[in-house]
């Protein structure tokens, strides 16, 4: 396996690797790359959903999406994001935002494939909240390192109650390197643990642009075989739609962390 850098920040090519027939030892490789650069990029890569679901639940449980119905029905933990020519909207939102922090549990990694492809756009663009975080004061991250802060999935934006909610630390560590990072996104993330959502708007609103500027982020531009492999509990990813009138089909799977 050999590895590739993408940005200061955060993110790695890998190229060595055949996802479709990945021993012990190539993925324990595969982990720690994932480790250290959070998000990987492995091109020329030709799997079928079955194959997806296998390699997710390598990293851990399968996450089962309780709303969207899109889904194979020979294979739930699998998603078709499919896009066409007269769609408006991406699957997944157009914002930065960390999968599947509305659980308890949360959301681990997110595996996305591209099968077919525009001709020019539909780039994803990452960032580390590791870095984020490392560039606060030390005053602002010893505030933060003791707050806990609420996620909620409306799922539909005339919801009164969100559909599913759950509390993390705003601050998470990461259990192998030890790196720490910011755990909130302006998509999910609307009050802190203890706080009306007034009274948080404040400092979220500075957390959210901080953590999305340039400087900590990196962006991927798709061909057809290529895989990405994230760890949302220290990135934030932003699918850019800017490629209208052109169809777009990626399959994509989640694994959720350990309790």
């Amino acid at each position: 396996m050999k590895l590739s850098q993408i940005a200061g920040a955060l993110g790695a090519d890998v190229s060595g690797l055949d996802l479709s027939n990945l021993g012990d030892a190539g993925f324990a490789e595969l982990q720690s790359a994932l480790d250290t650069h959070l998000v990987l990029r492995l091109r020329g890569q030709s799997l079928d959903r079955f194959a997806m679901a296998a390699l997710g639940e390598r990293f851990g449980h399968p996450f089962l999406h309780p709303l969207v119905d899109n889904g194979y029905d020979d294979c739930k933990a699998v998603l078709e994001l499919l896009r066409e020519p007269q769609d408006k909207a991406m699957f997944g939102g157009e914002s930065w935002h960390a999968d599947i922090s509305w659980l308890k549990p949360a959301g681990y990694t997110s595996i996305l494939h591209a099968l077919e492809i525009p001709p020019v756009g539909g780039d994803t663009a990452f960032a580390s909240t590791v870095r984020a975080f490392e560039t606060l004061s030390p005053k602002l991250q010893d505030v933060l390192q003791r707050l806990e802060a609420n996620h909620s999935y409306y799922w539909y934006e005339r919801r009164e109650e969100p559909a599913y909610c759950a509390t993390h630390p705003v601050v998470r560590k990461h259990p192998v390197t030890g790196a720490e990072g910011l755990y909130v996104t302006r998509m999910f993330t609307n009050r802190f643990v203890g706080m009306s959502e007034a009274e948080s708007a404040g400092l979220l609103g500075y957390l959210f642009e901080h953590q999305e500027k340039a400087e900590f982020t990196c962006r991927f531009s798709w061909a057809v075989g290529d895989v990405l492999i994230w760890d949302n509990r220290f990135t934030l990813h932003y699918p850019i739609n800017d490629f209208s009138g052109h169809r777009r089909r990626m399959i994509r799977t989640s694994s959720m962390e350990q309790a």
